[in-house]
């Protein structure tokens, strides 16, 4: 099975289908943002398995993020296709790590099966939104929403807050680009802490539906430390989501990140799953 440097469209509306049909049988969806955004562009590479004309798996890798993920249909499945995805991954990319959403049974089988154990956890916690009030602001720093004149400002402040994180470190305009054209992209939603030197943290917030809010990126720069911006961020994000109808906020959050995750439980968040990234055990 060799790579793809692109699908077609036709490939791009059947590896939905597939995901679809994935999402309604274990409840977590098979490919993140990210890797959906990559079905349409050029910067990773895909595998698509099929049984006749039927499309019942897909992998991706993110050179990028150096992270796969792979899918295969719910009516499908203990065929050999996974094993055959993944045996297409190894090929092209030596010690893969993958993603498991959910980190469901099926897939700890599997990776255990091809000697992967767990490398990484990224938390997904929620909280309801009945009682999200904003707190006071710091003398000198004002909130205020993004322009487009805040672009570069606001890139830079992502890459000092996110310099050692495996994916969010290297977002760039591209990716900022990308997620405007996306429909839910809202300007009023991306919150922008500023003082006397600049834009200096973030909140940008993401709406799912009329229900479900996201705390879709929050980030202070280092030099901002300890002034409790992140707190003051975080309610002032949670405020707007609330006044706008949502009743529920979700986040994802690196299970590592004990600071973070601190901030978050302080808030009201708990954890209700942990998607896994699973690599190679050490020989």
């Amino acid at each position: 099975m060799e790579p793809l440097s692109s699908l077609t469209p036709a490939q791009h509306a059947r590896v939905l289908d597939l995901c679809a049909a994935a999402e309604a049988a274990d409840t977590v969806a098979p490919l993140n943002e990210e890797a959906r955004l990559q079905l349409g562009r050029p910067d990773a590479l895909h595998w698509v398995a099929r049984d006749g004309d039927t499309v019942v798996g897909y992998a991706q890798w993110q050179p990028a993020n150096a992270t796969g993920q792979l899918v295969v249909h719910p009516d499908h499945r203990r065929s050999g296709h996974g094993t055959s995805l993944f045996a297409a991954l190894l090929a092209d990319v030596p010690e893969p790590a993958v993603w498991a959403f959910g980190d469901l049974h099926g897939a700890q089988r599997f990776a255990a099966s091809a000697g992967m154990v767990p490398g990484r956890g990224l938390h997904i916690m929620e909280r309801e939104l009945t009682d999200a009030v904003p707190r006071e602001v710091p003398e000198g720093v004002r909130l205020r929403p993004f322009t487009d004149a805040d672009a570069d400002a606001f890139l830079a402040v992502n890459a000092a807050a996110f310099a050692d994180h495996p994916e969010q470190g290297h977002f760039s305009a591209a990716d900022l680009a990308n997620r405007q054209a996306e429909a839910w992209w809202d300007p009023a939603g991306l919150i922008l802490a500023e003082d006397a030197e600049g834009v200096v943290g973030f909140h940008w917030t993401k709406r799912h539906d009329d229900v479900t809010g996201e705390v879709y990126v929050l980030g202070v720069h280092p030099r901002a430390g300890g002034r409790g911006l992140g707190g003051v961020l975080l309610d002032a994000g949670l405020a707007h989501l609330a006044a706008g109808g949502n009743s529920r906020v979700i986040l994802y959050v690196d299970a590592g990140n004990a600071p973070a995750v601190a901030l978050y439980e302080r808030s009201g968040f708990r954890v209700v799953h942990t998607d896994t990234l699973y690599r190679p055990a050490a020989g």
